[in-house]
């Protein structure tokens, strides 16, 4: 009996590791006006529907979580700045949104925030991790997911190895065809 919990707990790993590393990894999409969402340490696509350039911030909490971010469809390079408003700090980068679509990346940060006050609608899709950051997620998911695989493997003594060298041995041993 104690080898069924200890294999069902590995698979329980094995779901929850994949369920981890997807959800982290995965894009994300938004639609409205007048909302804020994460962008993490990624990147966003944002298309302003309306006609109007609209003004909106990148933010990041805490106070030394200085970021930078970078558009090349806005002509944008900027550092954020230190705000305080009461016993609130936080460092942000505000500028226009022109009508339109442009991208929007985080060269060095993590854990931001898109913030618009604008009535129009924008329409927004984010990858939330750098393509090095997502890398390393999966890869780390991997390597857990085969370890888990490996401990299963390990419980039940490896049969399975076994079972598979007889199949393929069977193969093996099977006469071809004659010739004709």
């Amino acid at each position: 009996m104690g080898n069924k919990i200890r294999i069902v707990i590995a698979l329980l790993v094995i779901v929850g590791v994949a369920f981890w590393s997807i959800n982290l990894v995965r894009e994300r999409s938004y639609s409205g006006s007048k909302f804020a969402f994460k962008v993490g340490s990624g990147s966003v696509v944002v298309n302003n529907q309306g006609q109007q350039p609209i003004p909106v911030e990148m933010r990041s909490e805490g106070r030394s979580s200085s970021f930078h971010i970078q558009s090349a469809e806005l002509g944008l390079r900027e550092t954020s700045k230190r705000q305080s408003i009461g016993r609130n700090t936080y460092h942000a980068v505000s500028f226009e949104l022109p009508p339109g679509q442009a991208q929007i990346s985080v060269t060095r940060g993590s854990n931001l925030y898109f913030v618009s006050g604008s009535a129009q609608r924008i329409d927004a899709i984010v990858t939330p991790m750098s393509a090095g950051s997502a890398r390393t997620t999966l890869i780390v998911a991997g390597l857990i997911i085969l370890g888990a695989i490996y401990y299963i493997s390990n419980i039940l003594e490896h049969r399975w190895i076994w079972l598979v060298r007889s199949k393929l041995s069977k193969l093996r041993q099977r006469p071809k065809g004659a010739a004709a």
